[in-house]
Order: C-alpha cells, then structure tokens, then sequence
C-alpha cells in the first residue's frame, strides 16, 4: 500500500544576479560503485573533511608573510568555515568539519613568480591538482590563486582520485582572512563551495522568474539556501544530501543516482477520482538561462498520458533530470551555443491538458523529491499526484 505521498495543489495556466560558481562534475557517465561501502557515521557523530591546499609561494610570501603564518590563518580560515556550515539553521545528523589534512604534503607551495598573474599562469598548477591524491590523508583539494588578473570561485571534480577540487581565485588586493563567522568572508564563500564537494547543486539555479517561465507564468518558490538562495541557512535539500553522503570522502555520480528514487508514479486526479487518458506535458528549466525551455516550436520534454487508473509511471528519475544527452530526444542544443548549462534539468513546469483547451500546472523539483525520498517520506515508487 503507498502512503505519505506527496499531493500539490494545482496552479492554473495563464497566457538577480549572483555571482556565479560553476559545479564541474561528469554527470553523463554514473559508472559502478566499486569501493566497500562505509559503514553509516553515528548520529552527532563529527564527520571530517581534509583538504590538500595549494598557494603560490610568492603570494604566499608578499601577501601573507610567510609559510608560518599563512598556516596559521588557514587554520583559522577552516576553523570559521567548520563554524558557518554548523550554526547555519539545518537539519543536520551530524556535525560536519574541515580542515587541513595532516599529511607532511598538506600545503603544495607552487611557484610561478612575484606579482600579479593571469589565471593561463596559475591553471598550470590547478591542472596538477586533478592529479593522484593521497586520500588516506585527503579528501579534497583547495587551489588557491591569490594574484589572479581576473577572481572567481568554482568546483570541479573528476579528479585522478575522484576528488573535488575547489578552484579559488582572487584579484589583487582580497585578503582572504580578513572576514569571519558571522560577518559573510571568504570563509563562508569557501564553505558554499565545500556544498560541491559534498554533492549539492547551486539552488541559484533554480530562481526562476514567472516572465521566464512561458507555460505557466509563475515563478519557482525555492528556499533559502547558502547554496546561493540565502546566507546562514541550509535547505531541507542540503540537509538531505549530506546526510546522505557523510561517509563518503569522494561523491561520484553513482552517489549522486542513490539520492534520487527509481520510479516516479504520477497520478491525476479529480474530486478523487482517476483522470483517465490525460495528456500530461513535462518543461524543464535550465542552469544561467534560469527558464522554462518552452519557445515557440519547442516540444515537450515528455509527454505522457495517463491509464484508465489515471497514472502512468517514469523508470529512473535519475535520468529524468540528468539525461544521457545523445540518446535523449528534445533536449536543446550543446552548440554551436551551449544552450542546456551542465546538461541537466533543474526541475519541470508539469502541464496537465484539459477539455477545450486549457491546462493546469505544478511545479516539480528535486529539491522536494530528494528530500522526501531520502529522509523517509516517500518511498519506491514516488508518488507525485497531481489533483485538478
């Protein structure tokens, strides 16, 4: 018997700008878990996450005096990112730490020259840190550019060990210890990029406006998120998502597949009563453009049609929201402009038809799914129940 399935009220058709930080993770090819599952931490159990950190050695030097006291403000740096990502409001089971590793090669000190230099200088180096990482010692890596012609912070993974690295640069005169806990700095700028490392997507993303969403015209309510919707607090998504991944050093697609169900049952209906033979239309929205892909002469991403129980079920939600980009049909074109950032869907307007053509409309976004799914709410299949 299915139960604690989520029902949403439907809403009727009617005809800012951040700073960006990119999440450069493969997710076209999930591969096999081949490693011994960990066993699952105690809850308020304290769960460490080690870093390797790379400086230039002449930033090091000139901005910063010195290995000793460098070392010395980056523990503190870590110290106050540990602070934001723990007093920020959540629903962690765990407390969740970083800091340096202690391995003798816990700070890589590179060296390209004194001054400023351009970011082609410094990728030389941050190309190595997707090398072979030790981690018996690490779980990440963090390269910091700290005279770069041009600043940003952003994560990759993919590295040689299945690491992350987060990649920070920052133009000259930024001094990276200067704000702390709870003054916003680049300790807390560095702890939404540690979300990443730890598999969380940007919730920035998901901030669409109704003049961006032609089906519906309504705009996506997301929560407040220090993933880029808000500061000092983690959405039930986040929350969710660390959880589930805390005794994993390295998040790999395989992971981020476990975080979604298998199945999806949608079920329309009305007064409670099945809607039979419903035609029901799926518009996904996309990361940058933050819209719904429905321009004229655009198709559906899926269109499906209910049976004579008025449902109809999606196999791998997984690939719902993350297709496999050449074998997926109605997906919008990688060139000559990339037109679908990440190749992947952020969450879809559900357009269900009516007589005489008009249509009712919801919203459907993994940041409900996978909270629901992964904190016991919902289970296999998923229930989505659309009640016109």
């Amino acid at each position: 018997m299915m139960k604690n399935f989520k029902k949403y009220t439907l809403i009727a058709c009617s005809l800012f700008t951040l700073a960006a930080c990119d999440l450069e993770i493969d997710i076209t090819n999930p591969g096999l878990i081949t490693e011994e599952k960990p066993d699952r931490p105690q809850a308020g159990e304290t769960i460490t996450y080690r870093a390797q950190v790379w400086v230039e050695k002449n930033d090091m030097k000139e901005l910063y005096g010195g290995e000793r006291l460098f070392r010395q403000n980056l523990e503190a740096l870590f110290r106050n990112t540990t602070t934001f990502w723990n007093e920020s409001t959540n629903k962690f089971d765990y407390r969740f730490e970083w800091a340096m590793g202690e391995g003798d090669d816990n700070l890589v000190i590179y060296d390209i020259k004194s001054g400023v230099k351009s970011q082609a200088e410094y990728n030389v180096y941050k190309d190595k840190a997707y090398g072979t990482l030790n981690t018996e010692k690490y779980d990440f890596v963090l390269f910091l550019a700290l005279r770069c012609t041009k600043g940003g912070l952003s994560c990759g993974g993919g590295g040689a060990s299945k690491q992350s690295v987060v990649q920070a640069y920052f133009e000259e005169g930024h001094d990276i210890f200067a704000k702390k806990w709870p003054e916003k700095g680049t300790y807390s700028d560095l702890g939404h990029e540690y979300g990443h490392v730890r598999g969380a997507q940007d919730l920035y993303q998901y901030m669409i406006p109704a003049e961006n969403n032609p089906v519906s015209h309504v705009a996506y309510d997301y929560p407040k998120c220090n993933m880029g919707t808000g500061y000092q607090e983690w959405s039930d998504y986040c929350s969710a998502i660390f959880n589930h991944n805390a005794q994993y050093k390295q998040i790999t697609a395989d992971m981020t597949r476990s975080t979604y169900p298998k199945q999806m049952l949608v079920r329309i209906t009305k007064d409670g009563k099945p809607v039979q033979r419903a035609t029901v239309n799926f518009w996904g929205s996309r990361a940058t453009f933050r819209d719904i892909y429905a321009e004229p002469g655009n198709s559906p991403y899926m269109k499906k049609k209910t049976d004579a129980n008025g449902e109809f079920t999606i196999n791998d939600i997984y690939r719902m929201f993350i297709p496999d980009y050449n074998n997926t049909p109605n997906l919008p074109p990688k060139s000559p402009v990339d037109e679908f950032p990440f190749s992947r869907w952020y969450c879809f307007v559900v357009e269900v038809e009516l007589d005489g053509g008009q249509t009712k409309c919801v919203w459907l976004s993994d940041l409900d799914i996978v909270p629901e799914y992964l904190d016991g709410g919902q289970q296999e299949p998923y229930v989505f129940e659309i009640q016109l």
